[in-house]
């Protein structure tokens, strides 16, 4: 007997562990930019209100993006997951942008990002899949 792997199930643990993963990554990169505000020279402290900004921007389309995916694979409508696509878009930029573009680059920043855009990545792919198994139409019975 072939096995069915539920796409909604798997998209579902990974956007639980992720909100409990963004979590942790957020307040880990506030703490690393409040210490690179107090500790670094003039040169970068113009670009550390943009860096604040960019992770108060990082945090509101993150959650949107957990908030919107959850909400339409519990409820099955593929408009919330089909937003939620989209939010990654600009969150997946902003979380380059503290792995490459920043000032300073911490060892942490590059593991703790590295590893949200891998979770960001595979949730994408599930998503996409969760759509098609929303929309596909029922196979007739036998």
């Amino acid at each position: 007997m072939p096995t069915v792997v539920n796409s909604s199930l798997t998209y579902e643990i990974l956007m639980y562990l992720n909100s409990f993963y963004f979590g942790m990554f957020a307040i880990c990169e506030l703490g690393m930019n409040c210490v690179k505000a107090a500790k670094l020279e003039s040169p970068c402290l113009g670009r550390m209100h943009l860096e604040f900004a960019l992770l108060l921007f990082l945090i509101a389309t993150e959650g949107g993006r957990i908030y919107l995916g959850r909400k339409g694979n519990l409820t099955e409508h593929g408009l919330p997951i089909l937003l939620g696509i989209v939010l990654s878009v600009p969150s997946s930029l902003a979380t380059l942008y503290f792995l490459f573009w920043q000032c300073r680059v911490l060892r942490l920043e590059m593991i703790l990002c590295s590893i949200q855009l891998v979770v960001l990545a595979s949730e994408l792919i599930i998503s996409i899949m969760c759509l098609i198994a929303f929309y596909r139409p029922p196979s007739p019975e036998e």
